[in-house]
């Protein structure tokens, strides 16, 4: 591992502060606001990153060759506008209520398979796709009472 740069000192500084005043900013603001700002979000971030635009144009290209161009700046769009959703809802999900965090999703297998092995006493490994906000499930399951330990990759 290399030793971090003043540069990179910086950029993770920056980074974090980012973080904080978004998640600040998204949980002063009421809910309908919030959904709103995630959609100018979306737009100005897709304007400001023409490498991460690309990199999507690129992946999607492989996917299907024959996209035309209107479809392809769309389908690039909602990706940005979806990121932009996920990061306020993912900001304001601390000072949500447990009923709001639990209308978010569903709960398939929790009963049938989670309550009777954590009874067994050794706890639960879960292996979550990244089909959605993985954060929710954490929520929910601390809204259960359940201890939780999360494993991230940097």
């Amino acid at each position: 591992m290399t030793e971090p740069t003043e540069r990179n000192r910086f950029t993770d500084a920056a980074t974090v502060s980012g973080y904080r005043l978004g998640s600040l900013a998204a949980r002063m603001m009421p809910g309908p606001l919030a959904t709103a700002a995630a959609s100018s979000i979306g737009f100005s971030a897709s304007v400001a990153s023409p490498a991460r635009r690309e990199m999507f144009q690129r992946h999607l290209r492989r996917v299907n060759p024959k996209m035309g161009r209107a479809a392809m700046r769309i389908a690039t769009q909602t990706a940005f506008d979806s990121y932009a959703k996920y990061y306020v809802e993912s900001f304001r999900l601390p000072t949500m209520s447990t009923q709001t965090v639990e209308r978010g999703f569903t709960t398939e297998g929790y009963r049938e398979h989670i309550l009777p092995a954590l009874e067994q006493g050794n706890g639960v490994i879960l292996a979550l796709p990244h089909l959605g906000g993985w954060e929710w499930a954490g929520r929910w399951m601390t809204d259960q009472g359940h201890r939780l330990t999360v494993v991230v990759e940097p």
